[in-house]
């Protein structure tokens, strides 16, 4: 079992692993109780740990981790664009706490507006929303046993991958 930065989770957006490491480190601590507890420290009992962890952090990780990779393919005109025109201040407030924006906050025409004057920044930032919500639902539907994992996980890295392909379709 691992947790931290060994365990690759740092939140994508600032690389802060404090956060994510006290979470894991609360939840590693619950689950190996456990599992001694039951006499069993199997991979599958201790599998726990892995849907524990989505639940309360993990399932952010990958839609933050396209968000970012978004950031970096764009000028700093055009995320100062974005700033001021596409993120509200509950999207400023859900990057901090380590969530992908929902860019909620823009009506539709509001955002067609928007978008005509800085298509790259629009086109972007509805991607990785919407990948986002994919990427979710996936970490959500996180397998209950060591036997789905590697499906999921061929899933989860064929998206990541067209995904990462796409985003990088939108540097200026």
């Amino acid at each position: 079992m691992m947790v931290g930065d060994s365990a690759w989770m740092p939140k994508p957006i600032d690389a802060g692993g404090i956060g994510p490491a006290l979470i894991a480190g609360t939840i590693i601590g619950n689950n190996v109780v456990q599992a001694i507890e039951q006499n069993d420290v199997s991979e599958k009992n201790l599998w726990q740990y892995n849907l524990d962890f989505i639940k309360e952090y993990g399932y952010k990780t990958a839609g933050l981790e396209l968000f970012r990779r978004l950031v970096q393919t764009l000028t700093n005109e055009q995320i100062s664009y974005g700033m001021k025109h596409f993120l509200g201040n509950l999207d400023v407030e859900s990057i901090s706490k380590g969530e992908h924006p929902d860019f909620s906050g823009l009506g539709k025409i509001g955002m067609i507006i928007r978008g005509i004057m800085n298509k790259t920044v629009a086109e972007g930032l509805k991607y990785t929303s919407g990948k986002n919500q994919w990427l979710v639902e996936h970490y959500y539907n996180y397998p209950k046993d060591p036997s789905g994992f590697e499906e999921w996980s061929k899933s989860l890295h064929k998206t990541l991958d067209e995904s990462f392909v796409k985003i990088e379709s939108f540097r200026s």
